[in-house]
């Protein structure tokens, strides 16, 4: 098997749970990863350094002086976490981190929550198995 994470032999018996998690947890990792991505971009129009529609730039710049500061940083947090989750999830290790990275993926601090939560909820059904969490560190 390729990929990231654990490399096993179709015999060992970790390789069903792995089969099982890495499309789940691949997903999320690239929705942390937009996350991120959205939450720079934000960044850079509230400092003014891309030329955006003023309806937009206004209406984030409107905000109080914290609020939209504080809402870059929790963006880039939790992309940072659903980002750890799912890499632990492909090593099969921190279940329970592997929780608190799929359920980050579905904060509502950025749209991509919205593309996040399929993938947040296929990852819960996944680890919530016996067979899969069995084989967890």
């Amino acid at each position: 098997m390729s990929g990231p994470g654990l490399n096993v032999p179709r015999s060992d018996p970790r390789w069903p749970a792995l089969r099982r998690l890495r499309p789940p947890a691949f997903m999320l990792m690239n929705v942390g990863f937009i996350s991120i991505a959205y939450a720079l971009v934000m960044a850079a129009v509230l400092q003014g350094w891309l030329p955006v529609p003023t309806d937009f730039a206004t209406s984030l710049r409107g905000q109080s002086a914290w609020e939209a500061p504080v809402k870059v940083l929790v963006a880039i947090v939790t992309g940072a976490m659903t980002i750890v989750g799912a890499w632990n999830a492909f090593g099969l290790r921190r279940w329970g981190l592997v929780v608190v990275g799929a359920v980050t993926a579905i904060t509502p601090v950025t749209p991509v929550c919205f593309v996040g939560f399929p993938f947040a909820l296929w990852a819960l059904w996944v680890l919530s198995m016996p067979e899969v969490r069995q084989h967890f560190t």
